[in-house]
């Protein structure tokens, strides 16, 4: 979501900063939603700064059941084209596929611990569709496929799409939450800006895409 979107109807964008809650379109002294500072911009020609009048346009900030329910649709997907890209690869191989009651945890665990090609192409195949899943979808564009269909974007604190180089560090930092049992993405149910711990080392925020 450009700063464009968040903007009044018929003022121009000035790229202030923006809270889950507020946008702040055109900088000034003081945030009127939140109280939290805001940049002042120095005038040209080397004028003194003077503060401008601070204008809001307020945001929703995306609940937990909608966030995880995008969450489950983006890693259908990406399941779904992995597991396909991998079958093609061992019928074209002539590797022997397992069964469904072959397949599970300990299956993975053992290929990858053996080092089996066919495990660790499909592991890396995984984590390299996820990462250009969400860097490109998620960081260039601002909204997965799941957060498409639920009306949800991804903004950085300007107010625009968070840009490759800080969806990497999301990315990362969202592998590091599901690492941890999923407890980073937890931390959203609890705070005040439904923020998950990706969201807040990130500097992201995910809100409802109101149009």
């Amino acid at each position: 979501m450009s700063i464009n979107k968040l903007a009044a109807r018929g003022q121009p964008s000035q790229n202030g900063r923006v809270t889950s809650y507020a946008a702040v379109v055109e900088t000034g002294i003081q945030s009127e939603s939140t109280g939290t500072a805001v940049p002042v911009r120095a005038a040209s020609n080397g004028a003194k700064m003077h503060s401008r009048e601070t204008q809001v346009v307020r945001v929703r900030a995306a609940g937990f059941p909608r966030r995880i329910l995008a969450s489950l649709i983006d890693l259908a997907l990406i399941l779904a084209v992995s597991v396909a890209v991998t079958i093609s690869a061992a019928l074209v191989l002539g590797v022997h596929l397992p069964t469904a009651k072959e397949f599970g945890a300990d299956f993975v665990m053992a290929g990858l611990l053996d080092r089996n090609p066919m495990a660790a192409g499909a592991f890396g195949l995984l984590f390299g569709l996820s990462a250009l899943y969400q860097i490109y979808l998620g960081g260039v564009l601002g909204q997965t496929l799941g957060k498409r269909l639920l009306g949800m974007r991804v903004i950085s604190s300007r107010g625009e799409a968070p840009g490759p180089l800080v969806a990497c560090v999301r990315f990362l930092v969202m592998v590091l939450s599901l690492a941890l049992a999923g407890l980073g993405f937890l931390w959203c149910i609890f705070d005040r800006e439904r923020r998950a711990l990706h969201d807040h080392l990130s500097g992201t925020y995910v809100i409802l895409d109101e149009r």
